[in-house]
């Protein structure tokens, strides 16, 4: 994922070129947004060069595994011994 923030003090108007075509955001001052990879934008290259907006590319986090539960040892109570006299 890439995560963009408008560091300037005027909005943006950012065209992403997407796989299901091509896509803008509007970004106000001081915003962040999350976008995929596979999204460019050469307007924000641009403009990271200008130092107007700041990119950071972040890894995808790995899919929770999900924890085994413990097992828990049941325990047979103790016998009674019944004494007769």
């Amino acid at each position: 994922m890439k995560t963009i923030k408008n560091i300037s003090m005027q909005g943006l108007s950012l065209p992403f070129g997407t796989p299901k075509g091509p896509k803008s955001i509007f970004l106000a001052p001081r915003e962040q947004v999350e976008v995929p990879d596979g999204w460019v934008c050469r307007v924000v290259e641009n403009l990271v060069h200008r130092r107007m907006v700041k990119m950071t590319i972040t890894e995808n986090p790995p899919a929770p595994t999900p924890t085994p539960t413990p097992v828990k040892k049941v325990t047979k109570p103790a016998r009674k011994i019944n004494k007769s006299s």
